[in-house]
């Protein structure tokens, strides 16, 4: 069974009831973001993973994350800044190591073999017909959603490999999940997952509404206004910008 790691915040001491009436009468929203790479992958900015109003957040809030996968289809070719990637076609979930063929009814057939640590998609569409956007969903609260966007051409393969890269950050946006950014609208901060960190308690800072450990928790990295989300959760590294 896999590991299901948690982002917490604790809104019932004074200060982080205080602060949350604040984000909740300026209809603030907590956005996340997952890292992933590989070759062809969209320049312009990457898919919200998910999306939660401060309007239904109060006490103990918990966002768990399975690292489960499925790969997903959307029938455009250009992503740009502002667009909202649909996944049109889902497929069932599959490990990493998986290769998925796309044939051109939108469904998905499992071949053998793949690149350990990543799902590969090999698109089964005949020559001439149009680019499509491709990438991987995760399992988000129960629910699977886009977080990585690549360019797939028919008769092409297209090899993502996710990574457990978060970045968190709250804003007055109307964005949705699949929506895509290119950089951090807000402070914010980012930290990464691993067998020997699967819980981050979080906490909001006052007059920035950025967001840090609480004391003694599991330390994390601030992100500052304008970090280019690509870099930062596709590089090798984490670190503020």
């Amino acid at each position: 069974m896999a590991t299901i790691y948690n982002i917490n915040f604790d809104f019932t001491s004074q200060e982080q009831q205080l602060l949350l009436r604040q984000l909740q009468a300026g209809n603030y929203t907590l956005f996340g973001f997952k890292g992933a790479s590989g070759p062809n992958q969209i320049t312009t900015g990457l898919p919200v993973w998910f999306t939660i109003p401060y309007m239904s957040m109060f006490g103990r809030t918990q966002i768990d994350y399975q690292p489960q996968y499925k790969v997903y289809v959307y029938n455009q070719d250009y992503i740009g800044t502002n667009i909202t990637i649909h996944m049109q076609a889902l497929s069932a979930e599959v490990p990493l190591g998986t290769i998925l063929t796309f044939n051109a009814d939108g469904t998905f057939s499992i071949k053998p073999g793949g690149s350990a640590g990543a799902i590969s998609l090999s698109d089964a569409r005949p020559a001439g017909a149009s680019n499509v956007t491709a990438g991987l969903a995760a399992k988000i609260n129960g629910v699977y959603a886009p977080f990585c966007a690549f360019t797939s051409r028919p008769q092409g393969v297209v090899v993502m490999q996710p990574n457990d890269k978060i970045a968190l950050f709250a804003a007055q946006t109307y964005l949705f999940s699949g929506s895509i950014i290119s950089n951090a609208l807000n402070p914010g901060c980012t930290f990464e997952f691993n067998p020997g960190s699967i819980q981050y308690n979080l906490e909001m800072m006052p007059a920035s509404f950025s967001i840090t450990n609480i004391p003694a928790a599991l330390p994390v990295t601030e992100m500052y206004p304008g970090a280019s989300l690509i870099q930062l959760l596709n590089s090798q590294t984490l670190g503020g910008y």
